[in-house]
C-alpha cells in the first residue's frame, strides 16, 4: 500500500527536479500571484548547538488565486459560491521568513511553522542551524474579530489596503515575534459574486456566553475567548441586528456527554455591548444586552441563531500549500517579483501544536500536499498533541474550537490508516488516502501526550469510533509515532519540576483547577525527536522505532481502557481522588442531511447537532503510583518521579462546568516525603525516601534515565547535561532531611551501575 520511505520522498525529490528542468518552473496554474515584502529587517540569532548567525527577516502578503474547478482545489467547501476575478478566486494572506542572510550558510531545509490561531509560531530562541523558518496565516475567520464599533462587515482590517500586524524587528530596534498572522478568504455568495443584499448566503449557528459573565452584558463565544465568528443575518455596520428566529437559553446543568438540566427560554435582550446596562448599550453583533437583570456565572447561556456570510475558509489549507510551494519551486511570482528564498530550498517540514496539528492533518487529508502541478509540498509533516480533524472546510465551520461539547472536527476519519468508521458505518478510508493516490504522502512524526486522551479525544486515532473497542488501528510505515506518558498538553519541563513540595492540604488549588499543574512537559523530547526527524528527511537516517505497544499504547497490550478508575487500576490517594471519568467522550453528531461526514464538508442544518450517539474515549492504564505504565517516549523526570503525573485536571465548584475536565491542563499531586510521612497520610505510594533513599540516590536515577534516553535518540546530550543539572540542584531529599543507613543502602543500589554515575552516552548534540 504505501511504498518504503526512502524511495518515496528521494523519488519524488527526483521527478519534481526533472519537472523543472522541462518547464514546472514556469508556472501553468494560477497560484502566488504577487509576493509583496512590506517589510525587511536583519538579526543575529544563535541557532541550537550553533554559533551566532545574521538572518533576514521578511515580513509582507501573499496575493494569491485559485482556479475553483481545478481537481486540486474542488475539495473546498463553497469555492463555486466564491466571488471570481477572470474566472479565479482570491485571496490575501501575511507571512513572514527568517533565514541566514548569507545563502551559503543555507542548509536546503526549510522550516514551516503553523501559526496556532494567528499567534507567532516561529521561536528565534530554538532556531536549527542552517533552517529557514517561514510562517502565514491561514485562518480566515480570524479577520471577524472586531473591536471597533460600529463593527464593520467581514474583513476587520482590508489587507489590500497595507501590512498587517506588527512585524518581527532586528537589529534596528526592539526585537520581538511578528504579531498575527491571518488571511483574508472571500465571502461565499449564492451567485458567486460579490456580496450584496440580493445574494447573501444564511445558515443556524451555536454559541454561548462566555463563563463567569456577571453583568448585563456578555459575549457569544465557541470557548473562552474565540468568538463565534458570524454576525446575525440582516447586520448592517452600525445597524440594530434583529432577534428574530434567535432561540436563547440558560441551562443549570450540562454534562460532558450532552445531558442537559432545566432550560429556561430567554426573550428580553438585544444584539449589543451594555456594560452598563441597556439604555447606554451600543448595537453590537458579536455581544448580547440583557433587558434586565444580570448575567449568573452559575448557568451556561445557549444560542443558535440565524448568520449571514459564510466564509470560504478551507482557502486557508490552499493558500498555505501554494506559498510552500513557491517558496520550495519558483524563482518568481507571476508578477516578476523574485522569491526571497529562491533555490535555497532541497527539504520542507511543517510543524504544528494542538489547533496547529490539527492544521496538518486536515491539510494532509484534503489533499492538500499536492500542488496544483502535482508536486510535493512537505516531505515531512509534525503534527503535535491534537488528534482532530482542523475544522475549517464546512459552511459555517469554526476553527477555533476544541472538542468540547458541539464542537467538530471528529467527523471524517481521524486515524491515518484505512479503517471502517463504525459508529457511522462508513466503508474503511485514512487521512492518507489522497496522498496515496498521488504519491506525495510525507513522512509524519507523531507525538501526544495523556492530556490528549482526557481533553482531546485521542483515543479514535487508536481504535477507532467505537463504544466498546475491539481492534488497534494499524500504524503506516511513513507514521512515527511517540507517546510521552503523564504529560499536560504541551509544556516544558524547567528546573522548577525537580523542585519537591508536599501536596496541598486543601483543595481546591486555584479558583480554576481542584489540583497543581501538571511539571512533566515534553520540550527536551521533542528537541531531540526534531533533530531526529531532520536527520532522516534530509540525510535519510533511520528514525527511533516506533512500535506498537512500546513507543505508544495499544488495546492489543492491554494498554488502552476505558476512562474509569476501575479499569485503569488508579489507586486510592488521599486528597487526589480519580477525576479521569471526566474525559471529554467523542460523539457521533446528526448536523443534517446536508453534511458528507466522509469527508468532513458540508452544509449544517442542525443547531446545535444531535447527539446520536456516546462513544468511548480510550486512555491509558495507570500503575500503583497512579502514573501511565503503557508503551510511549516518558520523560527523565517520569522516569524519576516526584509523584503522580495525569492528564486530567478538574474544575472546582464555583462556576457552570464544576466538576468537568480542566480545558487543556493536567493534574499532579506529589509523593510525601518519607515513609513516616506517608504512613500518617495514608498515602500508598512510596515516598520519596523509600523511593531513592537519598538525594544523590535521585540524581543516579536521572542520570541513568538520561543517558538511556540519549543512546534511543530520545534526548540530546546538552539536554541530558542540563536535566542532570536540574536534579542536581533540586531540593529532593536535601537537607534537612537526614538519611538513614537504609537510605544509605538504598542510594548505593541505585547508584552501583556506571550509567547512574556520570553522564557517558554519545549521541546527537542539536
Amino acid at each position: 500500500m504505501y511504498s518504503r520511505p526512502g524511495c518515496r520522498r528521494y523519488c519524488l525529490s527526483a521527478i519534481a527536479a526533472l519537472g523543472a528542468a522541462i518547464g514546472w518552473n514556469s508556472p501553468s496554474h494560477a497560484h502566488v500571484q504577487q509576493l509583496i515584502i512590506d517589510s525587511t529587517s536583519t538579526a543575529t540569532y544563535t541557532p541550537v548547538g550553533g554559533t551566532p548567525t545574521p538572518y533576514t527577516i521578511y515580513s509582507g502578503r501573499i496575493f494569491g488565486e485559485l482556479k475553483p474547478h481545478d481537481r486540486h482545489n474542488t475539495i473546498i467547501q463553497d469555492i463555486d459560491h466564491a466571488p471570481k476575478t477572470r474566472g479565479r478566486v482570491d485571496y490575501i494572506a501575511n507571512f513572514e521568513i527568517i533565514t541566514p542572510t548569507d545563502p551559503r550558510q543555507r542548509n536546503g531545509l526549510m522550516i514551516y511553522e503553523v501559526p496556532n490561531r494567528g499567534g507567532s509560531a516561529i521561536s528565534t530562541n530554538s532556531l536549527q542551524p542552517g533552517a529557514t523558518y517561514v510562517e502565514s496565516g491561514w485562518q480566515g475567520d480570524l479577520l471577524t474579530q472586531c473591536t471597533a464599533e460600529p463593527v464593520p462587515l467581514y474583513p476587520c482590517t482590508d489587507l489590500r489596503n497595507g501590512a498587517y500586524g506588527t512585524p518581527r524587528v532586528g537589529n534596528t530596534g526592539p526585537s520581538g515575534p511578528q504579531t498575527a498572522f491571518v488571511i483574508q478568504v472571500p465571502v461565499a455568495t449564492t451567485n458567486g459574486q460579490p456580496p450584496s443584499k440580493n445574494n447573501t448566503i444564511t445558515g443556524k449557528v451555536y454559541g454561548h456566553i462566555k463563563i463567569n459573565t456577571t453583568g448585563p452584558t456578555g459575549q457569544l463565544v465557541i470557548f473562552s475567548n474565540a468568538w463565534v465568528p458570524y454576525q446575525p443575518a440582516g447586520y448592517t455596520p452600525g445597524g440594530v441586528p434583529s432577534t428574530d428566529g434567535a432561540q436563547f437559553w440558560s441551562l443549570t446543568s450540562q454534562t460532558t456527554d450532552g445531558v442537559d438540566g432545566l432550560k429556561t427560554p430567554i426573550t428580553n435582550w438585544t444584539w449589543a455591548r451594555c456594560p452598563n446596562g441597556p439604555a447606554t448599550g451600543t448595537p453590537n453583533p458579536y455581544f448580547v444586552c440583557l433587558g434586565s437583570g444580570n448575567f449568573d456565572p452559575n448557568l451556561l447561556y445557549e444560542m443558535v441563531f440565524t448568520v449571514q456570510n459564510p466564509l470560504v475558509l478551507g482557502i486557508g489549507f490552499a493558500a498555505t500549500r501554494d506559498f510552500i510551494s513557491f517558496l520550495r519551486y519558483e524563482p518568481n511570482d507571476q508578477a516578476g517579483h523574485p522569491n526571497p528564498i529562491s533555490g535555497s530550498v532541497r527539504n520542507v517540514i511543517d510543524i504544528g501544536s494542538s489547533q496547529s496539528g490539527s492544521f496538518i492533518r486536515g491539510s494532509i487529508f484534503h489533499g492538500f500536499n499536492e500542488d496544483e502541478n502535482g508536486r510535493i509540498v512537505v516531505d515531512g509533516a509534525w503534527p503535535q498533541i491534537d488528534g482532530r480533524m482542523m475544522w475549517m472546510n464546512m459552511r459555517w465551520a469554526q476553527p477555533n474550537v476544541i472538542p468540547n461539547l458541539y464542537m467538530g472536527g471528529d467527523e471524517s476519519p481521524v486515524w491515518w490508516a484505512d479503517f471502517p468508521n463504525q459508529a457511522r458505518h462508513l466503508p474503511p478510508s485514512g487521512m492518507l488516502d489522497r496522498c496515496r493516490d498521488s504519491h506525495t504522502c510525507p513522512e509524519i512524526l507523531e507525538t501526544y501526550g495523556s492530556n490528549e486522551f482526557y481533553d482531546e479525544k485521542m483515543g479514535p486515532d487508536f481504535t477507532g469510533f467505537c463504544v466498546t473497542c475491539l481492534f488497534d488501528i494499524p500504524k503506516p510505515p511513513n507514521v512515527y509515532r511517540y507517546y510521552y506518558p503523564g504529560t499536560s498538553h504541551g509544556g516544558s519541563i524547567a528546573a522548577g519540576s525537580f523542585h519537591w513540595s508536599p501536596p496541598p492540604t486543601t483543595t481546591p488549588f486555584n479558583s480554576s483547577q481542584t489540583y497543581p499543574n501538571n511539571p512533566n512537559g515534553e520540550n527536551f523530547t521533542n528537541s531531540a525527536l526534531l533533530a531526529d526527524f531532520i536527520d532522516f528527511i534530509m540525510n535519510g537516517r533511520p528514525m527511533p522505532p516506533s512500535i506498537p505497544g512500546q513507543s505508544y499504547p495499544t488495546l492489543a497490550a492491554g494498554q488502552l481502557v476505558p476512562p474509569t478508575k476501575t479499569a485503569e487500576g488508579f489507586p486510592d490517594i488521599p486528597g487526589f481522588p480519580f477525576g479521569g471519568n471526566m474525559a471529554w467522550p467523542p460523539f457521533v453528531y446528526d448536523y443534517g442531511p446536508g453534511v458528507d461526514y466522509s469527508q468532513q464538508t458540508g452544509i449544517p442544518t442542525i443547531q446545535p447537532p444531535i447527539i446520536k450517539q456516546v462513544l468511548t474515549e480510550y486512555v491509558p492504564h495507570v500503575n500503583s503510583d497512579g502514573n501511565e505504565n503503557v508503551g510511549g517516549v516518558p520523560s527523565i523526570l517520569f522516569q524519576a518521579p516526584l509523584g503522580t503525573y495525569v492528564g486530567w485536571n478538574i474544575i472546582p465548584p464555583g462556576t457552570f462546568y464544576a466538576g468537568q475536565q480542566v480545558q487543556l491542563q493536567g493534574g499532579f499531586w506529589a509523593f510525601q516525603q518519607t515513609r513516616a510521612d506517608r504512613m500518617t497520610a495514608g498515602d500508598p505510594r512510596p515516598s520519596l525516601e523509600e523511593r531513592y533513599g537519598t538525594h544523590r540516590g535521585y540524581v543516579c536515577v536521572v542520570t541513568a534515565a538520561a543517558n538511556d534516553a540519549v543512546r534511543q535518540g530520545f534526548l540530546l546530550v546538552a539536554d541530558a547535561q542540563t536535566l542532570i543539572g536540574f536534579a542536581s540542584n533540586s531540593n529532593v531529599l536535601a537537607a534537612p532531611f537526614t538519611p538513614s543507613s537504609t537510605d544509605a543502602n538504598t542510594e548505593a543500589r541505585l547508584c552501583s551501575s556506571p550509567d547512574a554515575q556520570a553522564l557517558t552516552a554519545t549521541g546527537r548534540t542539536n
